[in-house]
């Protein structure tokens, strides 16, 4: 079995979290009881980029001399979502973050045959629940770095997994399940705290439907990952 992984590529993404950064130390301390209340809610918006980590079945390879490779590709995507913040300790809290996300996954397809190559997308749009454990520094004026992880279950309401057509398009159950993993930073304002994140997703069940056409033969298992960049406002 021959496994393909591609990396995302998002340099944009240092370079907002940077940008944001910048202007964190300030004379006064705001809200400088807010982290020991018990429940905290707010929102969250912001940008992704999704592909697959992929798995090739070279027997298919082997039997068509035309396909030379499939690889994934990346697209992008945005996130809304509403934020429930349960604190555990003084550097510790337990988040629930709803969400719907709309992701594009590319794939490429290269052929012998000359100007033959294409690409197919999958449209995805999802409602994850992750379930993240958030571990803080200590507070340094208005600022404080942390790190989140944790798993996320989704449902794509885009799914054609049940659909039976003649189309030729590569299908993803409806189901998937993940881990994730993040940093970011909360940023003090008088009247609101902000907190830029930047955290990867990492598919852990094969969220390929099996078909026998040209363009999902070559495939033995899909595994989704994604990237994402959000604002939490509370």
């Amino acid at each position: 079995m021959r496994t393909t992984i591609k990396p995302l590529y998002w340099p944009f993404f240092v370079a907002s979290i940077l940008g944001l950064s910048a202007s964190n130390l300030q004379a006064q301390m705001n809200f400088s009881h807010y982290d020991e209340k018990a429940v905290h809610f707010g929102f969250l918006v912001g940008l992704n980029s999704s592909g697959f980590a992929m798995s090739l079945d070279d027997a298919v390879l082997e039997r068509d001399d035309s396909l030379r490779y499939v690889r994934s590709g990346h697209g992008p995507g945005f996130q809304l979502g509403v934020v429930s913040d349960f604190r555990l300790a003084e550097h510790a809290a337990l988040r629930f973050t709803p969400t719907l996300m709309f992701l594009q996954r590319d794939m490429y397809y290269s052929y012998t045959r000359p100007n033959s190559d294409l690409r197919k997308s999958v449209q995805m749009a999802n409602l994850d629940f992750p379930l993240l454990f958030k571990w803080r520094s200590d507070r340094i004026r208005n600022y404080r770095m942390y790190v989140v992880g944790g798993f996320k279950y989704s449902i794509d309401m885009a799914s054609q997994e049940r659909v039976v057509d003649d189309v030729e398009r590569v299908k993803l159950r409806r189901h998937d399940y993940s881990f994730d993993v993040g940093v970011g930073m909360d940023l003090y304002f008088p009247f609101f705290k902000m907190s830029p994140e930047l955290r990867f997703s990492q598919g852990i069940r094969n969220t390929l439907v099996p078909e026998k056409h040209i363009y999902s033969a070559p495939l033995d298992a899909l595994l989704g990952r994604t990237i994402v960049l959000s604002f939490h406002f509370e």
